[in-house]
């Protein structure tokens, strides 16, 4: 594996060494309203993109600290992607108010957050066609969130679904229709024993709407993947990563 960042344009570039090397702090940054961040770096000094990941209901108690999302930060940032989770609206420290259909609005701020702190690193003030790439991941609530804002953001290279939810009755609408003009690669990473998104089901949902889909499963494991977070992690991460170098 290289030493070296490489942007859109082939460049090949060390990350800028004014960020905190294999740190990972508390951010806040501009959406709706004010929404609270765990931004985080890769341990060595090279970054070759950047992936937001949204966290599960927040009715049920779903935060950016569950272990299923810090282990996929872990995880990518280990292979030298820039992370960031975060907590939708009127969860913990980001303000307003949870309205569980426009939460989608949130992913695209951090989205946008991300990606210009990825600018950050070339010196520019800006982000642009050369800016490392930004991915989006959810779990659960997070996944339709994700599913909901990649389209619209047409810097998105790639989106993972894990626990994705086709079988709800609060699932908005036209979140379907939202994910079917998403034109990158998707990884859907499904448990076994899943009932709100049994595996067959996810994959009947996503070769209707025609993607450039992968399906992942994990064995005897139900919603909440239980003493499988690592695992999950890491099979986010490496489809991250392996995109990325497919792309390159």
């Amino acid at each position: 594996m290289s030493d070296t960042a490489s942007d859109a344009g082939g460049r090949a570039e060390p990350a800028s060494r004014s960020r905190p090397a294999g740190a990972e702090g508390r951010v806040f940054f501009p959406g709706d309203d004010r929404l609270e961040g765990m931004l985080g770096w890769p341990r060595d000094d090279v970054v070759k993109g950047g992936v937001v990941i949204a966290h599960p209901y927040p009715p049920h108690g779903g935060t950016m600290a569950l272990p299923v999302v810090y282990r996929i930060a872990q995880s990518c940032r280990e292979r030298r992607l820039a992370t960031l989770r975060f907590n939708f609206r009127g969860v913990e420290g980001s303000l307003g108010t949870f309205s569980g259909t426009e939460e989608d609005r949130d992913v695209a701020a951090a989205g946008e957050f991300l990606r210009g702190r990825l600018a950050a690193l070339d010196g520019d003030a800006v982000p642009g066609p050369n800016t490392r790439p930004v991915m989006l991941a959810g779990y659960s609530f997070g996944s339709i969130m994700a599913a909901r804002a990649a389209a619209a953001l047409e810097y998105v290279q790639a989106l993972v679904l894990v626990g994705f939810v086709v079988r709800w009755d609060q699932l908005p609408a036209d979140t379907f229709e939202r994910l079917g003009a998403f034109r990158g690669p998707v990884f859907a990473l499904c448990a076994e024993n899943d009932d709100m998104g049994r595996p067959h089901d996810v994959e009947q949902a996503l070769k209707s709407l025609g993607l450039d889909y992968m399906l992942g499963v994990v064995e005897n494991a139900g919603h909440f993947l239980e003493g499988r977070h690592r695992e999950v992690g890491e099979r986010v991460a490496t489809f991250l990563a392996e995109r990325l170098v497919a792309e390159a």
